[in-house]
């Protein structure tokens, strides 16, 4: 089952896929506010859903393509939600949602390998809903927002890779690199030896 969104700025568009009763692939392309995935990742959690897999990449014309796959406990609650509003909304659950807090079993930090002015953010980390709404708060929190994102839940695990720049795409410094890692290293479980330092 496939359904678009009615009410929506012209230079948007939404489609949302049926893949399972309790799961949506959610598409969204064009132009997106800034903080659009943190609004919808904050909303997504106040719903109660889950984001398990997905890809969302921002163009040289700054306009995005992203396809989200969302899951839900209950069916019922996927067909009430309004995802483009997720993504033009800043979401009043942001503050419950930074206090979630980020944990991380492992992360790997560097300059993207395509992009070296960008910041490229691998982690793994213990899947739950919220995680990535409160990893993306917490990097808005250093001045930095995904260009690209891709994430991947496998196991019980989240598995997901951020290339990261500031404002208006400019290139993270080297200062800002560096108290991100500090932060990063803050957010790892202590598991002795079973996880090298990275």
């Amino acid at each position: 089952m496939i359904h678009d969104a009615h009410a929506r700025p012209a230079e948007s568009s939404l489609r949302v896929v049926r893949l399972s009763p309790n799961v949506r692939r959610v598409e969204l392309s064009g132009a997106l506010p800034i903080g659009w995935l943190g609004n919808f990742t904050c909303g997504a959690t106040a719903h109660g859903l889950d984001i398990v897999r997905g890809h969302a990449q921002r163009a040289a014309s700054r306009n995005w393509s992203a396809e989200l796959e969302v899951r839900s406990a209950t069916p019922f609650e996927l067909e009430r939600v309004d995802f483009f509003a997720l993504a033009r909304t800043p979401s009043a659950a942001a503050s419950e949602v930074a206090a979630l807090g980020v944990e991380l079993l492992e992360f790997e930090l560097g300059r993207a390998s395509t992009r070296a002015d960008m910041l490229e953010l691998q982690v793994r980390a213990r899947d739950r809903v919220g995680f990535l709404a409160a990893l993306l708060e917490h990097l808005a929190g250093f001045v930095l927002f995904p260009d690209e994102i891709s994430i991947d839940t496998h196991q019980g695990e989240a598995q997901d890779t951020l290339v990261l720049s500031s404002v208006g795409g400019q290139s993270p410094s080297p200062e800002v690199e560096q108290s991100l890692r500090s932060s990063m290293n803050a957010c790892r479980r202590e598991r002795g030896s079973l996880w090298p330092s990275m």
